[in-house]
């Protein structure tokens, strides 16, 4: 086997926070939306915002990609193409697509932006990715109901760039066609309203009689997504992007998943083994969770995606409720425990899903004091008053639903004073007696090329060496990048002093950050009122005529008066 693609890890933000923690926790590329044309309407940019989203996100070599995906009317056609050519004016790299009208139209405002189409278009097998292709997408989300294998044989079948979803919320409706929200109550989910009506409770009604549903009347309520464990087989199979959702999610969620798939991602890639840890699976369940599995992804099993008990986070499962005394509860501690105690400070709720009505409020509170029991029980107490005793019986569930410990791993990221996630910079020197030296520094994809001002001198006793160059380089401090391959061509024994090659440095690096924080320019195709097609470059304002011909004659009479400049 070659090598393996190492695949783009997809990060969610809401706005500001969460952006800035995705880059830190290590995504390759963000996707967020502004506040319309986005199938989450509550989070997003204003469209202001975008030039100076993308600048961020560029400086450090992460990508960013605009949701512009509900289903446009038609009256809004002209607002969505206006919208659409800011958004590649502002620079975003890609957007992301669930109306084919609007995938037809973008591409012919931008014939060079990369397209993507949502998940929401249902996407489940070659057939609709060639038909996605035909429409002008680029890269295709597929649905999130496929198996891995499903996903491998869509891949191998079209040779298309695939993302898939591989952390986060699963919707009852097929990959999110849910139209119940706007049954109901006229807000459509795929315009962005979503009501979240799956995460209700309902009665089941056999044969006409109402049955009792116990702990399960959530019947619609989904786990969430967790696929940890299957990242070496998802990067064998050649999936280009990893996607985890959550625009709706904080910023320590945002954090810490970002960081669980990025280490899981380079270590399969690198050929590492990387068994998941029950402390890192716990972390994650802490931080955000309805309950964690592969579901979809190991194949088809509905009982298991939907356990019905409850709609919200849940966190983690510390024990059950054995005795409830006058001022403290006694419970019989989990698994979870040995490996994260339970202590002072963590935020618990009683879970009586089985007996207590499903609109009435849960007890819950912050653990004040623990003591241990006999026989493993542990004994919780709160601050005064902080819980009613009487609502809380012997059987109900103990969920950890925060957890201090927690949120202060996620602060490296989301507080972060420098740097954590910098980009690895290469460097080629060039450096010869009696000639000044050049030093071209390589960040992603961009380079810049730094000489001294002065030409070398000869060595008296330290040369221009790969240590030296090593040595005075690999300063990077603060800044967003890690020194990584240098290489040297050198003739004869030059001298660049200590003061030069720290200039040469600080230059470099002053100039990655402004080459990668520019908008690259891209062609725009406007419409006058005469239908003729005008290119119009992005940043250039260069401007290019299409002519509409239909007969030979006209095709001629162009040729003829096409100015010779601009003859090929």
């Amino acid at each position: 086997m070659g090598a393996l693609h190492k695949p783009e890890i997809m990060s969610p933000a809401g706005y500001w926070p969460q952006l800035r923690a995705a880059i830190e926790a290590g995504a390759d590329a963000v996707y967020f939306g502004l506040k319309h044309f986005t199938a989450r309407a509550k989070v997003g940019f204003a469209l202001e915002e975008l030039p100076e989203v993308m600048h961020t996100l560029h400086r450090r070599g992460v990508r960013g990609y605009v949701t512009f995906n509900t289903l446009v009317f038609e009256h809004e056609l002209g607002e969505a193409a206006r919208t659409g050519a800011a958004i590649v004016e502002a620079g975003a790299d890609a957007l992301i697509v669930q109306d084919l009208g609007i995938l037809r139209l973008l591409r012919q405002i931008a014939p060079d932006v990369e397209l993507h189409a949502s998940t929401q278009m249902s996407i489940t097998d070659a057939e609709g990715v060639r038909f996605a292709q035909s429409f002008g997408a680029d890269r295709v989300t597929l649905a999130r109901e496929l198996s891995l294998a499903e996903v491998r044989t869509i891949r191998e079948q079209t040779g298309c760039a695939v993302e898939m979803f591989v952390h986060g919320a699963l919707c009852v409706a097929y990959s999110g066609q849910c139209f119940s929200s706007e049954a109901w109550g006229g807000r459509s989910a795929n315009r962005g309203q979503c009501a979240q009506a799956c995460r209700l409770p309902y009665d089941l009604m056999l044969d006409g009689e109402k049955k009792p549903l116990a702990d399960a009347r959530y019947l619609l309520s989904p786990g969430d997504l967790y696929t940890l464990k299957e990242i070496p087989e998802i990067v064998a199979a050649g999936v280009s992007a990893l996607k985890i959702e959550g625009r709706y999610k904080d910023a320590e969620y945002v954090a810490l998943t970002t960081q669980a798939y990025r280490k899981a991602v380079d270590d399969a890639c690198a050929g590492i083994a990387h068994p998941v840890s029950r402390a890192e699976e716990l972390q994650l369940e802490q931080v955000y969770s309805r309950g964690l599995g592969p579901y979809f992804v190991t194949g088809t099993n509905h009982q298991v995606v939907v356990k019905g008990r409850a709609p919200r986070h849940r966190g983690v499962l510390m024990g059950r409720v054995v005795e409830v005394g006058g001022d403290c509860v006694f419970v019989e501690m989990s698994e979870a425990h040995e490996i994260a105690p339970l202590k002072p400070g963590d935020g618990v709720v009683f879970d009586a899903a089985d007996w207590r009505s499903p609109g009435d409020p849960e007890e819950g509170g912050r653990v004040y004091e623990t003591a241990p029991g006999l026989d493993g029980r542990l004994e919780l107490r709160f601050a005064n008053r902080a819980i009613r005793f009487d609502r809380v019986r012997a059987g109900d569930l103990v969920w950890r639903t925060d957890d201090p410990d927690v949120a202060q791993a996620a602060r490296r990221f989301t507080e972060a004073a420098v740097p954590v996630q910098r980009q690895v910079v290469r460097v080629h020197v060039m450096a010869r007696e009696g000639s000044v030296l050049n030093a071209e520094w390589f960040a992603g994809d961009v380079s810049v090329l730094v000489t001294s001002a002065e030409k070398l001198g000869a060595a008296q006793n330290r040369a221009v060496s790969l240590e030296v160059l090593r040595e005075q380089f690999g300063r990077l401090g603060g800044t967003a990048y890690t020194l990584g391959e240098v290489s040297l061509d050198v003739e004869g024994s030059p001298f660049a002093p200590v003061s030069v090659l720290n200039r040469i440095r600080r230059e470099a690096v002053e100039r990655l950050q402004a080459l990668q924080g520019e908008v690259r320019p891209r062609r725009l195709v406007r419409t006058n009122a005469t239908g003729s097609r005008m290119y119009v470059g992005a940043r250039t304002g260069e401007t290019e005529l299409h002519l509409l011909v239909r007969t030979p004659e006209q095709l001629d009479a162009a040729i003829a008066i096409r100015p010779a400049s601009s003859m090929d």
